[in-house]
């Protein structure tokens, strides 16, 4: 994380790189070991009130002696900032280069790209949750922060550049204040409404800089009145003052974790404590003999290349493990991440912010840091361009981009609430249908081109979670997503065709049921009825048993109406989920682990599946004329399920199938549907 200058007008103080150090141990450990400090990943939030504080105390003060300047302000910036930054993402796309597979590369390079506009927070939000199994594998996940920071400091110094200038200092206060409030207010409703958004956007986390400015701002006015206090009343309320900052920041690491409804009020316990610690002033007992203890402030003055460093190095490790390392490979990597980061500030930080030239052309030096920049963002676009060069070693084409996700401009109108949709041209005849969430469009990559050499329409649509039935909507951690409104709709033009005659049902069901292998117990998942239709569960002494006894009477309602209509239906069951990545199996050139055999035991697979599929199965014998296709016999053998066959790789992830499966497996769809006479 960034931070200012350590030489203030006021005078270094060893104590905030104290501070630091605090932040990123915390941030590290977490990272690394993340059952031991659960609560670690507060130490960003330390970070942004350290941040807040130092950088709004140098624009004080340049205010006050009559020379601030925006130009040179960011100046500063680009000299503090992009030296270090610039290293750590040419290393770690030069090791994407050499190490990861075409998709891994690409998703680095598309980070990079954030990465180097600032606007990674806003890139992650709409494509990771910072907390998900699958961030441990984005390599500048980290650089989030970093983005929120330099999009305060886009507006910070010209808001206070216009308190400064036309307000009274009471009004400046006020607005201050106000601005904290709202910000702090978003953050609260946002964190129980819309998690991801109130992690990564930067208004739900100024708040927390503003901490910092706001201290900054009290202490430049309260220097005079505080020359006429006591000094031994001073000195009590210093330490109370340290030590409630302390506490504040230890209760953060206990109490909270990845589950813990986070920012909203509980950033308070970092940010607040970070703030108050600094508020208490280097002649704080803690401050001065404590956080500035040498070890301390040397990792603190480390701190920014090392929150740079350790999460690429960490992710690396993983990857080169099969995602397994060993506590010792942890260790390890740790170390050599320190090394690297003292090497960045003693030979790249250091004498880019320090250095005569560098203090006597700051704008020409900022500018040449600026322009190289730049060259970091264009050859990360050119790499996203490419695919992520697949070429660069036999496996290197494991996870090419896929166009997964689809849309024509009819479906768009039609159907818009879908968010995979495809319909043949006007003059097209779609033949058959393809309904379902992400586990049905998995399968149109291997559909599409063996119906259409047949002469065969495909239309495709459907929705990430939902089920392709009648009157259920799906309810995420609480909030409502309405299946219903779209496939109320499509199974009535499906019902209402005269030239679609079969109809492939696949869904992740028993994610629907029983919760995705990345939700836990499955509580995080529930299924509804809507109001009006004839989808009213039963008792079941299943486990998840109301998300089953749902979905088997909406499946129930659909196939009615379905059969009722003359189409032909091809019922799927669920794909086998791995319990790995299977990027582990993933021969690269440089290796601590290869998985082998790349595959799931069947009776792990199995017995997740048997309660819910059995249910569903007998329920679908009640359609003699519906075709049942279970992808397991196909993908298992009497032991294992396997992710990679044949050197070909099946699965794109722990449970989507890659080209390659998804034509394997839909070469046998295409069998079912001939085998009925379609055209």
């Amino acid at each position: 994380m960034s931070a200012t200058s350590r030489r203030p007008a006021q005078g270094y103080r060893p104590d905030i790189d104290g501070l630091r150090a605090i932040a990123v141990v915390s941030v590290v450990i977490f990272h690394a070991f993340p059952a031991t400090l659960a609560g670690g990943f507060a130490g960003v939030d330390i970070f942004f009130a350290i941040s807040g504080y130092l950088i709004s105390q140098h624009i004080i003060e340049t205010l006050d002696h009559g020379r601030f300047s925006i130009v040179d302000f960011y100046a500063r910036r680009i000299k503090r900032i992009y030296p270090a930054l610039m290293i750590v993402l040419v290393a770690t796309l030069a090791a994407g280069f050499v190490l990861m597979t075409s998709g891994e590369l690409e998703r680095l390079a598309r980070e990079a790209l954030a990465s180097v506009a600032f606007v990674a927070n806003v890139y992650f939000y709409l494509t990771r949750d910072y907390f998900s199994q699958e961030a441990s594998a984005s390599a500048l996940l980290h650089l989030w922060s970093l983005g929120v920071e330099e999009q305060y400091y886009i507006i910070w110094p010209v808001a206070l550049f216009l308190l400064w200038r036309y307000t009274s200092r009471r009004m400046a206060t006020c607005v201050i204040v106000a601005a904290i409030l709202l910000s702090l207010a978003s953050s609260v409703y946002l964190s129980s409404s819309h998690a991801i958004a109130a992690f990564y956007l930067p208004v739900v986390r100024f708040w927390e800089l503003l901490f910092g400015s706001m201290l900054a701002w009290a202490e430049f006015h309260a220097r005079k009145r505080s020359a006429s206090q006591s000094g031994s009343e001073v000195s009590t309320l210093r330490e109370s003052v340290a030590f409630a900052g302390l506490a504040l920041i230890v209760a953060s690491f206990v109490l909270l974790d990845p589950k813990s409804v986070f920012p909203g009020w509980r950033a308070a316990l970092p940010a607040g404590g970070a703030t108050l610690v600094m508020a208490a002033g280097p002649g704080a007992w803690l401050n001065r003999r404590v956080l500035s203890l040498r070890p301390f402030v040397y990792l603190g003055l480390i701190s920014y290349p090392l929150y740079l460093w350790h999460w690429p190095v960490l992710v690396f490790v993983r990857l080169l493990s099969g995602g397994t390392p060993s506590i010792t490979m942890l260790f390890a990597a740790l170390v050599v991440a320190v090394a690297l980061s003292s090497i960045t500030f003693s030979f790249i930080e250091a004498p880019a912010r320090f250095s005569f030239y560098s203090r006597r052309y700051p704008v020409r030096v900022a500018s040449v840091l600026f322009a190289m920049m730049m060259g970091v963002g264009l050859s990360s676009y050119a790499i996203s361009r490419h695919d992520g060069l697949p070429e660069r070693f036999p496996d290197a084409s494991f996870g090419a981009q896929q166009e997964r996700w689809v849309f024509t401009d009819t479906c768009k109108k039609d159907f818009p609430n879908s968010e995979f949709c495809v319909m043949p041209a006007p003059n097209g005849r779609p033949q058959v249908a393809l309904l379902g969430d992400s586990h049905a469009n998995h399968y149109y990559e291997g559909l599409k081109p063996a119906l259409s050499v047949r002469g065969t329409g495909l239309f495709a649509v459907g929705a990430g979670n939902c089920p392709p039935f009648y009157g259920v909507d799906i309810s995420l951690g609480g909030h409502v997503k309405h299946c219903s409104a779209l496939f109320d709709g499509v199974l009535d033009y499906i019902v209402k065709s005269h030239d679609i005659q079969w109809v492939v049902l696949s869904s992740y069901a028993i994610s629907s049921i029983a919760g995705g292998l990345d939700y836990g117990k499955g509580d995080f998942i529930r299924l509804m009825a809507v109001d009006g239709k004839r989808v009213t569960p039963t008792t079941s002494q299943w486990k998840g048993g109301n998300n089953l006894d749902v979905y088997l009477a909406a499946l129930e309602l659909t196939l009615d109406r379905l059969t009722a209509a003359g189409k032909y239906v091809i019922f799927v069951l669920d794909t086998p989920e791995l319990d790995f990545d299977p990027n582990a199996c993933v021969r690269r050139p440089v290796q601590i682990s290869l998985r082998s055999p790349c595959a799931v035991p069947r009776a792990k697979v199995e017995q997740r599946l048997t309660g819910a599929q059995t249910r569903i199965v007998a329920l679908l014998d009640k359609y003699p004329d519906v075709k049942v296709f279970n992808p397991l016999p196909l993908l298992c053998d009497a032991k294992n399920c396997y992710a990679r066959r044949s050197g070909e790789f099946l699965y794109a992830d722990r449970d989507h199938l890659s080209p390659d499966g998804s034509r394997y497996l839909s070469g046998r769809i295409i069998q079912d549907i001939e085998s009925r006479g379609a055209n």
